[in-house]
């Protein structure tokens, strides 16, 4: 009498595709990302907490070492979202932008300062600008559009020793 083998040709091929599948390598009809770049040329939006006094001065620029230009108090960030005191946009373009940094979103951070009117330092920081990406792909594995998120920066003085 001859044994039965344990697995039969159809379930070897099954788990040897499953294999490949979930390697990645999945062979002609495979789903790959697309070789598009995407750019953001909209605004770093900031908001603070706690919020700052009506008579404030926020200033702020993109990348290392950059000079910080005055930025005005705007409308709140998206429709039906609001952020106690306000929001501050901050526009990828001259003067906000440092030296060597072009208004695409490929600059990530952002320096803010922001004084009192008689002077004193709240903030002076550079942030790191949270972002928010459109997964693209039947089962999101590509990147895909993106916008900055607002940035809430922690608004407390400080020390002048």
């Amino acid at each position: 009498m001859r044994s039965r083998p344990t697995t039969t040709a159809a379930g070897a091929m099954f788990a040897g595709g499953l294999a490949l599948a979930l390697s990645g390598c999945a062979g002609p009809g495979a789903v790959a990302c697309s070789a598009v770049g995407y750019l953001y040329d909209g605004p770093a939006v900031v908001a603070f907490d706690p919020e700052l006094p009506d008579d404030a001065l926020v200033s702020a620029c993109f990348g290392a070492g950059c000079a910080p230009a005055p930025v005005e108090r705007g409308a709140e960030p998206t429709v039906g979202e609001t952020v106690p005191g306000g929001v501050w946009r901050v526009p990828q373009a001259a003067p906000y932008l440092g030296e060597g940094v072009y208004g695409d979103g490929s600059e990530r951070n952002v320096r803010v300062v922001v004084e009192a009117v008689d002077g004193a330092g709240l903030v002076d920081g550079e942030y790191e600008i949270p972002v928010a990406v459109e997964r693209t792909g039947m089962f999101g594995e590509c990147p895909g559009p993106f916008r900055f998120d607002t940035l809430v920066v922690e608004a407390t003085e400080r020390s002048t020793e």
